[in-house]
């Protein structure tokens, strides 16, 4: 192996670990249930979380049904949680 297949293995391989630790933040919907819960995360332990907080605030069992980015605005329609359960007028989490 030459110095230059090495240089770019080493490069590479430091990029990938570089953007693999990136968290997007999401607030996640669920069928049925007219409210939105932002988390930081993208991952199966975010979506944990999210439904935890959307069964706690219903008081029923919670099915994802996808997410609507970052951001959750309150409406005559939605109701914004933060990670904690707590009720919000508007939620931004840094992507």
């Amino acid at each position: 192996m030459t110095k230059k297949n090495i240089l770019l293995g080493t490069l590479i391989a430091a990029f990938a670990l570089g953007t693999s630790g990136v968290a997007e933040a999401k607030c996640y919907g669920f069928r049925g249930n007219n409210i939105r819960v932002c988390v930081e995360g993208h991952d199966n332990s975010a979506r944990r979380q999210a439904t935890s907080v959307c069964e706690d605030v219903t008081g029923s069992s919670c099915s994802i049904s996808g997410d609507s980015g970052s951001t959750c605005q309150r409406s005559s329609n939605i109701r914004c949680y933060d990670a904690d359960g707590d009720e919000q007028r508007r939620i931004e989490l840094d992507d």
